[in-house]
């Protein structure tokens, strides 16, 4: 079972990621239906496919970009005649977006297709747990099964409302929520706990805390940034476009790396913690690094998703070393 959660943890962790790369080249809208992607099963890879054409059977549901709209098929039919006809079409009622690049619906498609895959362990681990007929698997399983599912509903919404801003926040903490109860389960099944300071554990949860809020805000300035774009502003000009309060995410990082480091360089002499407290050093200084990026470059797309992955892995050190250790 430990195994299949780890699986099941890594290939999350790839959604965030492909998420991550998704918003940072603009993809979220290269599959404007759900589930299928332009109607279809597997994407187009060239406009032709979705343009109208005379003499194709087109299945119901299928979609076409014409005449700047986008139309969904009410019935299977063969077009006919020179024109497109409304006839066997109705406009896609639940946003207005009739664009096709290649590039973002691809992405997309990935994003949505590892979304999947990663489904397959996580139902496995709910039918192992199921069997084992043990009560903290069957806890942690049922969640992390009812938080694939929400998020699955509310990846729907976002596709739906044309990436409403704040459903991707919840989006964002929702997956979060996954790789949490992922790491519960995994810590709950290698059931070895390791004595500290309670000093010290006060501080790795008060470092969880901060650093959940940092995520929570950094969610919010990326929404921000986007907006920013959509309306051409530049990169070069971002800072100046975002809210007065995105100085308190900035200002907020040295708190986080000081409050870190009052638990991280004792548990550097901690055996069974000194890896926890290395890789915490490292993403404290990844996360610094793409922070200077941000300002001092004009937020580069490149540094986004590295910032968000770091950000990810910061509260699930922090939240695997606290339920690793005791008092």
């Amino acid at each position: 079972m430990k195994r299949i959660a780890n699986i099941a943890f890594v290939l999350v962790y790839l959604v965030v990621l492909a998420g991550s790369i998704v918003r940072m080249t603009g993809s979220g809208m290269g599959c404007p239906d759900w589930p299928k992607c332009f109607g279809l099963l597997i994407p187009p890879t060239s406009e032709d496919q979705i343009k109208w054409s005379v003499g194709v059977e087109y299945s119901e549901g299928t979609m076409v970009i014409e005449r700047d709209t986008l139309w969904v098929s009410t019935e299977d039919h063969l077009s006919f005649g020179e024109e497109f006809e409304n006839a066997n079409w109705e406009p896609y009622a639940k946003h207005s977006y009739a664009k096709f690049n290649a590039v973002h619906t691809w992405i997309e498609y990935f994003n949505r297709l590892i979304g999947a895959l990663s489904g397959i362990p996580i139902i496995i681990l709910f039918i192992l747990a199921i069997r084992s007929r043990r009560r903290i698997p069957i806890i942690f399983s049922s969640a992390t099964v009812a938080s694939v599912l929400f998020v699955s509903w509310l990846g729907k919404l976002v596709v739906e409302g044309n990436l409403i801003p704040f459903s991707i926040t919840i989006h964002m903490v929702s997956a979060l929520a996954i790789l949490v109860l992922l790491v519960g389960l995994i810590q709950h099944l290698e059931g070895t706990k390791t004595l500290i300071r309670k000093a010290t554990r006060n501080w790795i949860f008060i470092s969880l805390l901060i650093a959940f809020m940092q995520l929570v805000f950094g969610t919010q300035i990326r929404e921000a940034v986007d907006l920013a774009l959509e309306s051409n502003v530049s990169r070069a000009n971002l800072i100046d476009s975002l809210p007065g309060w995105w100085v308190l995410h900035r200002s907020a990082v040295w708190a986080i790396i000081a409050i870190h480091l009052m638990w991280a360089i004792p548990m550097l002499k901690n055996e069974n913690f000194r890896n926890y407290a290395q890789i915490t050093i490292a993403i404290l200084l990844g996360q610094t690094l793409t922070g200077l990026l941000f300002t001092q470059m004009g937020f580069p797309a490149f540094a986004q998703p590295i910032h968000i992955i770091l950000g990810f892995a910061l509260i699930l050190i922090d939240f695997r070393t606290l339920i690793a250790s005791k008092v």
